[in-house]
């Protein structure tokens, strides 16, 4: 997933090796079912027309339909070949860039997407479930360790996900950072929290335009949101990475909606201001 995974557990028994083994394998196996790089993964696979029967795909697909329901469209899966086209077209440290930036239409997955049972069909355009399908590994990682060990805390690249609490107290303590590398909030998590940012997967595109991974489904571009970084709070980590997102692309509009719908979000915005939720 491009990114490094830090599993923690709070146990007064001998290390459990067998526990972090089982971990790297869940994201292993979920980046051959999920990389787009990867030309047998099942979202390659659905992606060049292929109807596919599977659990995990069926789920992630149903998540991923979920959310842009939840977000009012904000966050949506169907943003792939929009990505192309800005020149995230291989893995992120490959990017070159220079391609041309042109608004294009992002089809509503709802009608686009068609799952039944396990049966998965793509009637038009490509999806990209990287995001949610490393919240989602997350909130499975943590699950599977508390089933062994009550005090776990899963972070795989700011999508974090924690059950029990550390040796200091009630839930884990953690920090979020700033794009200038300040600490932006530090308290104690139980749950989940996501982090989203249009600060680090950046590059050159045609005319010295800088392009970055999150786009607006609205234009098919990258965002011009007020804000450069979102964290949000959820009880699953798929949950706040899809709020994150799309709260980080739609603005201050969606910041309330979050809000509404009881997800608790921290918003710095391009002149480093701070805002917090009510619920924050």
């Amino acid at each position: 997933m491009d990114t490094d995974i830090d599993v923690f557990i709070e146990t007064s028994a001998p290390p459990p090796p067998g526990s972090f083994i089982g971990v790297r394998l869940l994201f292993e196996q979920q980046e051959e079912r999920f990389s787009r790089f990867r030309e047998q993964s099942l979202l390659s696979r659905l992606n060049g027309g292929e109807a596919i029967e599977d659990a995990w795909l069926a789920r992630a697909v149903t998540m991923a339909i979920d959310a842009h329901q939840l977000t009012g469209g904000y966050f949506n899966p169907m943003v792939l070949p929009a990505l192309r086209s800005a020149g995230y077209d291989r893995t992120f440290k490959e990017v070159q860039g220079g391609s041309a930036i042109e608004p294009q239409r992002v089809p509503d997955p709802a009608k686009v997407l068609k799952v039944s049972g396990l049966h998965v069909e793509l009637l038009a355009g490509q999806l990209d479930l990287g995001g949610i399908v490393k919240g989602w590994t997350a909130d499975l990682a943590a699950e599977h360790l508390a089933t062994e060990h009550a005090n776990a805390f899963v972070n795989a690249g700011g999508d974090i996900r924690c059950t029990g609490n550390d040796a200091t107290g009630r839930g884990w303590a953690m920090d979020v950072s700033a794009p200038d590398g300040s600490t932006a909030w530090e308290g104690r998590l139980a749950g989940a929290i996501a982090t989203s940012t249009t600060m680090k997967r950046r590059w050159k595109a045609a005319g010295g335009a800088v392009a970055h991974h999150l786009i607006d489904p609205g234009t098919g571009m990258p965002s011009e949101s007020p804000y450069v970084q979102v964290s949000a709070r959820a009880g699953a980590c798929w949950i706040a990475e899809a709020w994150a997102k799309a709260v980080l692309i739609g603005g201050p509009d969606v910041m309330e909606r979050a809000e509404r719908a009881g997800v608790p979000v921290l918003a710095i915005g391009r002149d480093g201001e701070r805002m917090r939720s009510p619920g924050w």
